[in-house]
């Protein structure tokens, strides 16, 4: 039976929560094992921000284990078992809102403006400036991008140039291996120097880190079904199976071989919970 998780209940530690009359707001690191993480239900609407760590998400559209900036919305009465792997990371939680009915399922938010919003609240969390005014706001404006009536006009004149996010779903959804930033700043018409600026501004990450997080990414999703782990670096993307298990170690700390193993395990406990 799933726990029952309350507006300020999370899987993290941090002295850090401030409050207004619909919202709270969290920065937190993980602070349970991976493996002691239980299923559980969370009563209210929230969005979860990873700033550090492989986020482990059931939402839809999210990776099996992330590496890019990601932003996960899951609506009221969601249940899932979203942990960090090895129990490492840190994130920005946002929980509540009276009206927060938005998609009857758990997302990741591929909305450049959404992830900025949300990265904002995290930077500033500490400043005097951060008030509970802009902090309401701003937890609306997450709302309102994952609303199927989503109003530009809620949208502050900061908002990222409109080719961002054709950019941004361009690397999230490709799965051609030799996809590069020139490819990808040529088809929404700018320079790759201005695609880069923009795209560290609001993202803050360069877009050859996301291309290449998310190629990590896929290899993490495709390991447990490829024939052979070089099957699975040549449709992520990498040259040949020692440059995926050298990026793979860096960033995960695992061998794609102990991923491989460690999926198979995955896949066999869900199935005698069926």
């Amino acid at each position: 039976m799933a726990i029952q998780r309350k507006r300020t209940d999370f899987w993290g530690s941090g002295p850090a929560l401030r409050q207004t009359a619909d919202f709270s707001f969290h920065l937190l690191a993980a602070n349970a094992p991976e493996e002691e993480v239980q299923l559980h239900t969370h009563e209210e609407a929230h969005f979860v921000l990873v700033l550090s760590g492989g986020y482990m998400s059931s939402a839809k559209n999210a990776p099996v284990i992330s590496n890019t900036p990601l932003l996960v919305f899951n609506p009221p009465g969601t249940t899932h078992r979203d942990r960090f792997y090895g129990g490492r990371g840190t994130f920005l939680a946002v929980s509540g809102g009276i009206d927060a009915h938005g998609h009857g399922y758990a997302m990741s938010v591929a909305d450049p403006y959404a992830i900025q919003t949300a990265r904002r609240i995290a930077t500033d969390f500490h400043h005097a400036s951060l008030n509970p005014l802009l902090l309401d706001g701003s937890a609306q404006q997450l709302l309102a991008a994952c609303s199927p009536l989503t109003s530009d006009e809620s949208k502050r004149a900061t908002q990222p140039p409109s080719w961002l996010k054709t950019a941004f779903e361009m690397i999230y959804a490709s799965e051609d291996p030799d996809l590069s930033v020139a490819q990808v700043a040529a088809y929404v018409g700018v320079h790759p120097v201005h695609l880069a600026r923009v795209f560290r501004r609001y993202l803050h990450c360069a877009p050859g880190d996301y291309l290449r997080g998310r190629r990590l990414e896929r290899a993490a999703a495709v390991i447990g079904s490829a024939a052979s782990l070089a099957d699975a670096a040549y449709a992520a993307g990498f040259v040949d199976q020692a440059h995926l298990t050298r990026s793979f170690r860096n960033v995960y700390g695992i061998t794609p071989g102990a991923w491989r193993k460690r999926m198979k395990v995955s896949s066999i406990q869900s199935d005698e919970h069926i």
